[in-house]
């Protein structure tokens, strides 16, 4: 609502990313690791996202789910089911699903051919 009384700003142009078929793969270690995690149980999936924040602009976000309200693209890849939400499925195609062993314990990594640069920990990119 406009009173009159002062200058009104232009008008914010909101950019919605364009939705990409999503391709990914997952590395031999990664499926060991999902196995492990899910068993026999295959009615759950593996939802692949992105967070604001980190120390490069975004983070990765990997949760077992049920089911999500989020609109996703589902993939199967190597037995599981792989969520990718579509407004992030531009920074996320391409990606490789990977497990490493580090000293101080393992984790999930992603390795990201669209990423222009990421941290030390390699959780976040930008």
């Amino acid at each position: 609502m406009d009173c009159g009384t002062c200058d009104s700003g232009p008008a914010i142009v909101i950019n919605t990313p364009q939705v990409v078929q999503v391709e990914l793969t997952m590395t031999q270690k990664a499926t060991e690791m999902l196995e492990d995690a899910f068993g026999d149980d295959r009615s759950h999936a593996l939802l692949v996202g992105v967070l604001s924040g980190g120390c490069s602009g975004y983070m990765y976000d990997l949760q077992i789910v049920e089911s999500t309200e989020i609109d996703c693209q589902e993939l199967e890849i190597n037995g599981f089911r792989v969520l990718v939400p579509n407004a992030s499925s531009h920074l996320l195609n391409g990606i490789e699903i990977d497990y490493v062993d580090r000293l101080m314990g393992g984790g999930f990594k992603i390795n990201n051919p669209n990423a222009s640069s990421s941290c030390g920990c390699g959780e976040s990119f930008s």
